[in-house]
């Protein structure tokens, strides 16, 4: 049981920390060269479709996490246990600062004019940026995490 939680909270922490790293490395510098009244049309729809997909992934991210950690302690695996305990602290992270600090940054950013936006919306998205730079050192460290509670369950 242990080794099957261990796969299925690595795939979905790989999943969750893959998408958000490509979003920092590669999706924001290329949205940072857009002009203003495209950066705006763009991140609107993109915050359309990604919650979609990164809600779900992110709630079974933590809950398989969690579950690993209350099954490796049980069957006593103290040493997968802690690291799968700290991977869910890191994918919870994840999660509030995603809830905390990104998204009500998206919901004004879903009200500007694209051809008009606030004259300090650079502020705004560099403000989204530290936030989002925060959850996906949070996803990454969850992943690493896990891999080590793989080679170890």
């Amino acid at each position: 049981m242990v080794s099957t939680l261990v796969v299925v909270s690595l795939v979905l922490a790989g999943l969750v920390a893959g998408t958000m790293t490509i979003g920092l490395v590669a999706v924001r510098p290329a949205m940072h060269s857009l002009p203003a009244t495209t950066y705006v049309l763009v991140k609107q729809a993109f915050d359309i479709s990604y919650p979609k997909f990164m809600k779900p992934l992110q709630i079974a991210c933590l809950l398989s996490t969690v579950a690993l950690t209350a099954v490796a302690a049980v069957v006593g695996s103290a040493a997968c246990a802690i690291l799968a305990a700290v991977a869910a602290v890191g994918v919870f992270t994840n999660i509030i600062v995603t809830v905390r600090g990104d998204l009500p940054i998206n919901n004004a950013m879903a009200t500007w004019t694209p051809g008009a936006p606030p004259s300090d919306w650079q502020s705004q998205r560099a403000r989204w940026d530290f936030f989002n730079s925060i959850r996906t050192i949070a996803a990454v460290s969850a992943l690493v995490l896990l891999a080590l509670a793989a080679t170890i369950s």
